[in-house]
């Protein structure tokens, strides 16, 4: 596979890098040949070995924008950075030590503003000593990233769980309140009920003994004219 960082003229570590010379053989006709050509052979082919991915690195590091990368995130030694530890090895109480890199900063600038008096030309080791010193307290901040990442994740999901704790109280609030609006209602809709149900019955029983009293008199006239009727007869 060819290395594809390698193009002249780049400048990847500028805030808008040039695309790589390569980018013009992205052609219509070559991604076509790409496309009908097996992948080994399309390495064999000036052009169209641009156009393959490579592969994905699995160790090391890789370049990306003029920076390596580590395949493995991990935080590099200050050895691979080539920054002299001015702390112990081993086990160390991280709060004394930077509490005494951030002393050290401190003189360590002062004789910077003395040097700056007497001989400035001299300033250039005062300043490489600073920022060593600056270098390994923020290594020794940097080792508590994982832990501050846990921690996070931690306060994180504490607050969802909290969240939804305080969601379920109060929808089991609001469901006891409408359940005792439900039984409000139903307990005003008997009375209710009972109100108008009375009056009509009431009502019902006075329209039907009515009712009775009328036949009953249309029955006794009817029994008198039948009666006169028959004594006529009787007469003729």
């Amino acid at each position: 596979m060819p290395d594809q960082s390698q193009s002249a003229g780049q400048q990847l570590d500028a805030s808008y890098p040039a695309p790589p010379d390569y980018y013009a053989l992205f052609t219509d006709s070559n991604v076509a040949r790409l496309a009908s050509t097996e992948a080994e052979a399309a390495l064999d082919d000036a052009e169209l070995k641009f156009l393959v991915p490579p592969e994905p690195p699995l160790s090391g590091s890789y370049a990306g924008f003029g920076r390596l990368w580590q395949v493995q995130d991990r935080l590099p030694t200050l050895a691979e950075q080539n920054i002299p530890q001015l702390y112990s090895e081993g086990p160390i109480d991280r709060i004394t030590e930077l509490k005494r890199l951030n002393h050290s900063i401190l003189f360590e600038f002062l004789d910077l503003v003395d040097v700056l008096i007497k001989d400035p030309s001299q300033f250039g080791a005062r300043t490489e000593r600073i920022r060593d010193i600056l270098v390994n307290a923020h290594h020794l901040i940097n080792e508590y990233r994982s832990h501050q990442a846990k921690e996070t994740l931690k306060l994180m999901l504490q607050q969802q769980i909290d969240a939804k704790r305080e969601s379920t109280r109060a929808t089991l609030e609001k469901c006891k309140e409408l359940e005792l609006e439900v039984e409000r209602l139903r307990q005003e809709a008997a009375t209710v009920d009972i109100h108008t149900r009375v009056p009509a019955e009431i009502g019902a029983t006075q329209a039907k003994d009515e009712t009775q009293g009328s036949a009953d008199s249309n029955a006794i006239s009817a029994a008198g004219l039948k009666a006169i009727l028959e004594a006529v007869q009787a007469i003729h």
